[in-house]
This record gives C-alpha cells, sequence and structure tokens, in this order.
C-alpha cells in the first residue's frame, strides 16, 4: 500500500505545544541516527528552538501527536535539554536540504530540494528519500502552479556531500557507499572532492580501492593517490596488478604539472574541515 508522503520543508517551522495547549518553542529540525539497526530509518529526535534562540533536542518518545502545522509534546522541554548529536546521528534540515548528493545508482550529482518522510508504525516519521529537482525549490518558493516533476532518490541509493554527512555515512556500515562495488566506488570517487575521495577509498581494503582508482580518468587517480599518505598510497597500487602497477609507480614518480594542495581539490562541493579520524574497517 502506497503510504502518503510528508515533506521536510512543510513540517518543520510549526509550533511545539503541550498537551494544555502552551507553545513551548518551534519546530526547526528533525534527526535520523544512520546505524539504527534494520527497522527502517526512523526519524529520532526533534530540533525546538525555544523562546530566546536557545535550541535543544527532544526524543520521539516525547512526541504525542505529530501534524504538519502543529507538534504536542508531553511537557516542555526541561533547562537541561541539550542540543549535542550522537556519533551516527544528523540533521536533516542542516545536513541533508539544499546539500548535494550522490546518487550512487543513477551515477549522477544532483541537489536536494526537499527530503521526503513517510508514516511509520506508532505514527513514528521514517526516512524514505530526497526530492532532487528545481521543481521542487520553486515549490518550496511559493510558485504553487508550477508542473511537479517529482525525482526521488532512495534514502539507501544515496552518498551525502555534506561534511557530516559524508563522515558519519563513511563510518556507518548500511550506508550505500559501503555496497558500492569498484565500478560504482569509481564512479563516486569522480564526482566528489579529492579529499573526500581519499577518505572513501581509506575504509576500503587496498584491492578494492586500487580497483577503483583504475576506473577512474587517470588525472583524477592520480590527484587522490597524491593526496593520500605515502605508505597508504603505495597500498592501493601494490594491490594492482603488476602491469598497471608498473605505470602508476612510473606516474607517481613524475614532478606533478600541478603543485599544493589546493591543486588536488576538485570543485564538486566545498574541502570540508575535517577528515575522519577513526573509520571502520
Amino acid at each position: 500500500m502506497l503510504r502518503a508522503v510528508l515533506l521536510l520543508s512543510r513540517v518543520t517551522g510549526q509550533q511545539v505545544l503541550t498537551p494544555d495547549g502552551r507553545a513551548v518553542g518551534r519546530l526547526v529540525d528533525l534527526t535520523v541516527r544512520l546505524d539504527g539497526g534494520a527497522a527502517g530509518q526512523l526519524v529520532a529526535r526533534l530540533m525546538v528552538r525555544l523562546p530566546g534562540g536557545r535550541t535543544v533536542l527532544l526524543d520521539w518518545d516525547s512526541v504525542q501527536e505529530f501534524h504538519p502545522d502543529r507538534v504536542i509534546v508531553a511537557a516542555a522541554p526541561g533547562a537541561g535539554g541539550t542540543a549535542g548529536l550522537a556519533l551516527d546521528e544528523i540533521l536533516l534540515m542542516r545536513d541533508v536540504l539544499d546539500t548535494q548528493i550522490v546518487d550512487v545508482v543513477g551515477q549522477r550529482l544532483a541537489r536536494v530540494a526537499d527530503v521526503v518522510l513517510a508514516r511509520a508504525h506508532g505514527g513514528r516519521l521514517e526516512l524514505l528519500g530526497v526530492e532532487v529537482g528545481f521543481s521542487g525549490v520553486l515549490r518550496r518558493l511559493g510558485f504553487r502552479r508550477v508542473r511537479s516533476r517529482e525525482d526521488i532518490v532512495a534514502w539507501s541509493d544515496l552518498h551525502l556531500t555534506s561534511e557530516r554527512g559524508h563522515s558519519v555515512q563513511l563510518s556507518t556500515p548500511r550506508a550505500a557507499v559501503h555496497r558500492l562495488d569498484a565500478r560504482g566506488l569509481a564512479a563516486l570517487v569522480s564526482r566528489v572532492d579529492t579529499d573526500a575521495a581519499t577518505e572513501i577509498l581509506a575504509v576500503k581494503a587496498p584491492g578494492v580501492a586500487a580497483d577503483a582508482v583504475r576506473g577512474v580518468d587517470p588525472e583524477v587517480g592520480e590527484r587522490v593517490l597524491r593526496a593520500m599518505p605515502q605508505p597508504q598510497a603505495d597500498r592501493i597500487v601494490a594491490s594492482m596488478p603488476p602491469d598497471h602497477a608498473g605505470r602508476w609507480r612510473h606516474r607517481l614518480a613524475r614532478r606533478p604539472a600541478w603543485r599544493g594542495r589546493r591543486f588536488l581539490r576538485s570543485g564538486v562541493w566545498p574541502h570540508r574541515r575535517h577528515l575522519i579520524r577513526h573509520p571502520r574497517p
């Protein structure tokens, strides 16, 4: 049975009320935990902005009713509320909406126009995917008569390019990036910046990373290998067939025509400030 969908842009911004009708703040974001098991990608918490501007995160268990125009919670948020995220948790407005994603199935780069949710068992919200395309952006701007051309990318088929989204997905075994074969990895590596590409290959076995490097344009492969720590690049090259390994060693031994870290970055999406410190095996 088809489920009615809810769009993130239409369910955020409304008032958060107590059962007696007292307004306690406004809903400004929703969170999901990407390592939450096999029960679907359920919304975990609500970010509420209180009078005065402070934000707190409320567990979904505190929600009594969730409507597109209002949210009713069991009690007003306490003074001890926190805005800290768990290691595997992302914010949908901040880390997904209006950011770029890589559709790893369609092998394309796209910008998120909206985030698609649906009611799950027990009234909870489940994250289904993202809407891409300019018609979704126009709809959010108020152009109601624009003919909709919905293009939905399933959550299981995308890789986030926002700084936190990318980092959390790399550390989450269930994320799409960990299901890709060498061809899919090559397509992904070709569509992200060089720092991101090195982080993606860092969580792969050297043989898989070697196959991915062999599948990209040689200039892209060279940028990625030169951006890596030397021992890591050596392990990837050593995992290639001998003839390919020899050609790559010769190529990397030459002085590059470009110099400096700024030449190692593509312009696909902004350079992030932090690298993955402890990727999972």
